[in-house]
């Protein structure tokens, strides 16, 4: 646990809005000093499209939140999630030969050919996190350090979460055109993962659903491993979007409906909803909707969305996996019914299913979930994750830890 931070940031970058918290440590006490959140201009389905507008999002945000604290920052931590992330799950393993394990050499050795072997195959990507997840011997032992231990083969189990190679550079150049300097690219869903695993039975199996902007994040926690994480490129906005065409309606009103009036479950009885569909001169022009026709496309889409992650999760289903908890959160979660439709529709064992929480968020906003769990995130550092140093001439390693710094 690290103890002591000074005034520091941490930035989430989403397609529609962008958040941002200055925080600091003393004493292994965590004090938000400011917040501020603001719409993303610059962003479309997770990738940048306009560089300057993004930039101009960022120091603004920023600047909101450094008058509010009356102090400026020079680093931030980065929790940005574009819909090109990707995680992968693999072995290596060395012949010992019947000798004793040497921790430097065997083990770093399994380290080394992983990434390397990854780079290989995924030239145009970069890692963003790396996990040594298990360590076994002659196959099936698993153990805590090998060293000295005499074994014919040695294996690792690692797992990698990635990104388009170009696309960390670009969110980099916003960052540093805002005169900044971003102390690391964070994958948000394992951090979200990482904190409610913190505060939690370590033996827990935990999965986290973000249900974002444009799309639906998972990351999943089991036996003291992230083990899983997937982006699905559809959220709340696709919604709205199904609203607004199939009701022949603007974006905004549609919006509107989604948040006040929706809901995921289809009723038996038949509701009017009436709105304001324009004014003009103090007229106003209204419009009458069937709630059923609102509900039945919002739990169409909803749906869909569900369906994507039973189709993520059929390795867990296929070992009868049983999650302790099941925690959701973003901007779809808080359509009406989503809880009920997300139990009744998924195809695993859930003991519960929640809103996801947490002992940092005082007076917090929901959208600043994100942004607490990169703050826990650095004080208390996942001990299984791989930090990717930068030292002249080490080789891959180092290329890599140069795109987060």
């Amino acid at each position: 646990m690290i103890s002591n931070i000074s005034p520091t940031g941490v930035l989430d970058i989403g397609s529609y809005q962008s958040k941002f918290i200055i925080f600091k440590i003393e004493n292994n006490k965590i004090e938000i000093l400011s917040k501020s959140i603001l719409n993303t201009s610059g962003i479309k389905r997770g990738v940048i499209s306009d560089l300057e507008k993004l930039t101009s999002s960022i120091k603004e945000i920023i600047g909101k939140a450094e008058d509010e604290a009356k102090l400026q920052i020079g680093n931030i931590y980065v929790a940005a999630s574009p819909l090109n992330n990707f995680s992968t799950s693999f072995c290596q393993s060395k012949n010992i030969g019947g000798y004793e394990i040497e921790h430097e050499k065997d083990v770093q050795f399994l380290i080394n050919s992983g990434v390397s072997l990854f780079s290989d195959h995924n030239s145009e990507c970069s890692i963003v996190h790396l996990f040594n997840l298990n360590l076994r011997i002659d196959r099936d032992n698993m153990v805590d350090n090998p060293v000295g231990l005499i074994a014919d083969t040695l294996q690792n189990d690692m797992h990698i979460i990635y990104s388009k190679k170009n696309t960390i550079k670009n969110f980099q150049k916003a960052i540093s055109k805002s005169y900044l300097k971003s102390e690391k690219f964070i994958f948000s869903p394992y951090t979200l993962s990482l904190l409610a695993y913190f505060e939690s039975p370590l033996s827990d199996t935990i999965m986290t659903i973000d249900f974002g902007h444009e799309k639906t994040s998972l990351g999943i926690f089991s036996n003291d491993s992230f083990v899983f994480s997937r982006s699905i490129p559809i959220g709340s906005w696709h919604v709205t979007n199904d609203i607004s065409k199939s009701l022949n309606l603007n974006f905004e009103i549609a919006e509107n409906l989604k948040k006040n009036h929706s809901s995921c479950k289809v009723l038996i009885g038949e509701m009017i909803h009436e709105y304001v569909e324009s004014e003009n001169l103090g007229f106003k022009s209204y419009k009458k909707i069937s709630n059923n026709i609102l509900n039945k496309i919002v739990n169409s889409r909803v749906e869909e969305i569900v369906d994507f992650i039973n189709k993520e999760l059929v390795f867990f289903k296929s070992h009868k996996q049983i999650f302790n908890k099941i925690l959701i959160t973003g901007e779809g979660s808080k359509i009406n019914g989503f809880y009920e439709l997300l139990q009744e529709k998924l195809n695993i064992k859930a003991l519960t299913v929640e809103k996801f929480s947490s002992k940092l968020k005082v007076n917090m906003q929901d959208e600043f979930d994100a942004c607490l769990s990169v703050i826990n995130f650095v004080q208390n550092p996942y001990n299984k994750e791989i930090p990717i140093y930068l030292k002249k001439k080490m080789g891959f390693f180092d290329k890599l830890y140069s795109l987060f710094n």
